[in-house]
């Protein structure tokens, strides 16, 4: 049930005095009173749970948000380590999730470095083999700029979205950061764009 519609029926409850004053002092009043207090209760226990809900769904934030809590963890590792990659695979249609995970490496050790942020929160740290190595810098758009731009030039899809970042050399004209956004595995493409100006790239086939 809609959460203002709970409320207006709770309040319709907490209103509804139709018993005899009378018998407030008489078992029977007190167990209407009683019925009346369980009911207004249990609809209002309804409606912080429906609120709650609902705050739940649409938590989360868009990756820039919650970068420097990584690279403050990736610090801690190494001192060296620059971000290289970051992603989801929960993204929803306004570009924000509530985990995102960076992914860093360490020149001097040549190794990985994980971070999963989940709800603000880091909740993963590991250290991994990986093959990006390729610095990406603070310039480049958020996620919620990236999928504007992608549902602008036909992403399509109501579920969740994978959206990726990282440096492009392969089939481009300038190395630097792009968005690799998923919407629909069905569709068999992804939509591609440019973090650095904003601007749709190209649609590429899934491999």
């Amino acid at each position: 049930m809609d959460p203002e519609r709970l409320w207006q029926v709770s309040e319709l409850i907490s209103s509804n005095h139709d018993y005899e004053p009378g018998l407030s002092h008489t078992l029977e009043g007190e167990i209407s009173m009683r019925s009346k207090r369980f009911a207004l209760f249990s609809l209002m226990t309804l409606v912080a749970f429906s609120l709650c809900s609902s705050l739940g769904f649409a938590a989360g934030a868009t990756a820039k948000a919650w970068l420097v809590q990584a690279q403050e963890s990736a610090s801690t590792w190494k001192g060296d380590a620059v971000l290289v990659q970051l992603s989801t695979l929960s993204g929803n249609i306004e570009g924000t999730a509530e985990k995102w995970s960076f992914l860093f490496h360490s020149p001097q050790a040549k190794k990985g470095y994980k971070v999963d942020v989940k709800d603000g929160k880091i909740a993963l740290t590991i250290e991994v083999s990986s093959s990006f190595t390729d610095a990406v810098d603070g310039e480049f758009i958020d996620s919620a700029q990236a999928m504007a731009e992608a549902k602008k030039n036909g992403l399509k899809g109501k579920g969740r979205s994978m959206m990726t970042l990282n440096i492009m050399l392969k089939g481009t004209k300038n190395q630097g950061p792009y968005w690799n956004i998923v919407g629909d595995m069905a569709e068999g493409k992804s939509t591609i764009i440019d973090a650095k100006t904003g601007k749709f790239f190209r649609h590429q086939a899934l491999q």
